[in-house]
């Protein structure tokens, strides 16, 4: 039987993205367009979006003091306009940083996320998720599925994916992370302790929990 080579997915958010969210994104995936050279981005697809985003940013400036529909109207188009682009952006470097060295994720990953895409993430264990569902200048907010049989979520975050910081525990399955450092990748985990009546997944000895697999996100 043919083994499936692994691939790395990008993960787009637009749904959850207000239209200030949106513009710092897209300009960061402009400034970043050429950060890996394994992957190329047209030129003419480059310059596409500057245009956009220029567009989308008048109109947004426009509209702090003008709210009329048009505006509106005219401003959700542009938005639209921003995220197709931004969607096409997003399949090239998925499918060229793949291509790079089939199958090596490390590689893969590291292409996708210099260039500020987020990377689709694999639920560790059988119906759960762990996603970064919002960011905002210097913050992101991080969430696991609601397991009924948790007691007590860990957090912890690392700027370069090696040395990692504690966030405070809590009993609510999401977490505001603030203070990162803008335009940059920060990186996530989360581990969960099980009631009593469940296995904990605490090691008595030095009460470190069993940490899930890495997400990342580019804070805006």
């Amino acid at each position: 039987m043919k083994k499936n080579i692994v691939q790395v997915l990008i993960a787009l958010h637009f749904a959850e993205m207000k239209v200030t969210e949106l513009l710092p994104f897209a300009r960061s995936i402009h400034d970043n367009a050429g950060a890996d050279p394994g992957v190329t981005i047209p030129l003419a697809t480059v310059t596409l979006l500057d245009g956009q985003i220029t567009d989308l940013s008048d109109t947004v400036t426009l509209r702090e003091t003008n709210k009329s529909k048009a505006l509106t109207t005219l401003e959700g188009t542009q938005a639209t306009d921003v995220i197709l682009t931004l969607t096409d952006i997003a399949n090239q470097v998925q499918k060229q940083a793949n291509a790079i060295i089939p199958g090596n994720v490390a590689r893969a990953t590291m292409a996708i996320q210099s260039i500020g895409f987020m990377i689709k993430s694999t639920p560790s264990l059988t119906g759960r998720y762990f996603k970064v569902f919002k960011t905002d200048v210097g913050s992101a907010k991080v969430r696991v599925k609601k397991d009924k049989l948790v007691n007590i979520y860990h957090w912890r975050y690392s700027l370069d994916g090696i040395t990692w910081i504690r966030l405070p525990d809590t009993t609510s399955v999401s977490i505001s992370v603030n203070g990162l450092p803008s335009l940059k990748v920060a990186y996530f985990q989360s581990a969960q302790t099980l009631k009593a009546s469940g296995i904990v997944e605490v090691d008595v000895n030095d009460m470190e929990p069993v940490w899930s697999h890495t997400i990342s996100a580019l804070i805006p």
